[in-house]
């Protein structure tokens, strides 16, 4: 499982989603999809960068809070910012792997908004992976 975040006038949102892909190397372009009917779509349509948090196998309640409608922004002591990225996206403090991108492109498909970003930059820590199939979490 993945949050993503975004830097709004209020404070870092986040997001949990379970569409995020890489989709290239060179350059390093990753992906996910975001529902027009989404109630943080506006905050994260737009945003010129944005962090994508690999959740670890014990963050389930992290996991679900962000998955809510009408979540709350990200609280202050949950995120920082990747020091070596020029955009400073917003990721959470704890998890596996953390990605700071900067969007490269937005393409309208079906009832989603596809979310391209350029990784900029990248870190990972040793554990195992929060995963979500068929309504459970594993």
């Amino acid at each position: 499982m993945a949050i993503v975040t975004a830097e709004a006038s209020d404070g870092a949102w986040a997001l949990t989603v379970n569409s995020f892909v890489s989709i290239s190397l060179t350059p390093r372009l990753v992906m996910w999809s975001l529902d027009h009917g989404s109630d943080r779509y506006a905050g994260f349509a737009g945003a010129p960068a944005w962090g994508v948090s690999i959740l670890r196998d014990d963050q389930v309640e992290l996991s679900s809070r962000f998955a809510a409608h009408r979540a709350q922004p990200a609280e202050e002591h949950e995120i920082e910012r990747i020091a070596s990225s020029p955009d400073g996206a917003p990721v959470l403090k704890a998890c596996l792997a953390r990605f700071d991108c900067r969007t490269r492109a937005r393409h309208h498909v079906g009832d989603h908004l596809l979310l391209a970003g350029e990784v900029v930059a990248f870190e990972a820590h040793p554990g195992d992976a929060l995963t979500y199939f068929r309504g459970r979490y594993g």
